[in-house]
């Protein structure tokens, strides 16, 4: 197995993509929707003092249990964490991964000479199993317990199933074969549509299915290029395991 001790400077994206306290969580939504990041920082004059994610404002999101969600018109501050989790820009990558799995976070700020600069997520770990060649074979680090729901399912059981499942996201199947995955995020983008409205509407059909056996380093690949967040593992037609950016943390350890 590598020794992941690469600085996690060479695995940041830079600069930060921010918002302001006082920014509606309107504009914080549009913003994460808009550049498909699960999380933005909140700068206060090029001080991070927060971060708000998409989980934050689907929190704050009001109606009842089952019904698409409606988003309140409050300041970003009224809803970010603040103080959030920073690494310097010369620590190793094992150790930021240990602070992804003792935190349950799925990104760090990233600061040099004391300052904000960036932001390592589970993606740019990916990224580093890639670079790394890791040949341990994804089912080796796959999620097992899968959550579906059926493309004609509305959209109402897909978010009342979500929230049951204490899961990311569902995956969502045609026959038993699996055609889109449905998240939080597609139950926040989806919040003004109908209840009513059937799921393969507004799931992502961006999906990636591979062999339980494939080398990580060859998932890795494979999902960065699609941009893709989660690897689907299919043998003989049935979901043998689902893995997601994070657990690739789990291969640093």
């Amino acid at each position: 197995m590598p020794n992941f001790k690469t600085p996690v400077l060479e695995y940041t994206t830079s600069p930060i993509l921010g918002v302001s306290p006082g920014a509606s969580a309107l504009e914080a939504e549009r913003l994460i929707t808009s550049h498909e990041v699960s999380a933005l920082g909140v700068l206060d004059a090029g001080a991070l003092v927060g971060v708000i994610s998409r989980t934050d404002l689907i929190d704050a999101a009001t109606g009842e249990p089952g019904q698409v969600f409606g988003l309140p018109d409050v300041p970003v501050r009224s809803l970010m964490t603040a103080s959030p989790i920073t690494v310097a820009a010369d620590a190793p990558l094992d150790a930021v991964a240990r602070v992804f799995l003792r935190e349950r976070i799925h990104r760090v700020f990233v600061e040099r000479d004391g300052a904000p600069f960036g932001v390592c997520s589970t993606r740019d770990l990916m990224r580093a199993v890639h670079d790394a060649r890791v040949t341990q074979p994804a089912i080796e680090i796959a999620t097992t317990g899968i959550v579906r729901v059926e493309a004609t399912d509305s959209l109402s059981l897909a978010v009342s199933r979500l929230e049951a499942s204490n899961k990311q996201g569902l995956v969502v199947v045609d026959e038993g074969w699996p055609v889109g995955t449905f998240s939080q995020l597609d139950a926040l983008y989806a919040r003004a549509r109908d209840p009513r409205t059937s799921v393969e509407e507004v799931m992502s059909s961006r999906v990636l299915a591979l062999p339980p056996s494939i080398p990580l380093h060859r998932a890795a690949r494979q999902a960065l290029a699609l941009n893709v967040r989660r690897i689907l593992l299919v043998d003989e037609g049935a979901i043998r395991g689902i893995v997601s950016t994070f657990d690739f943390a789990r291969v640093m350890r």
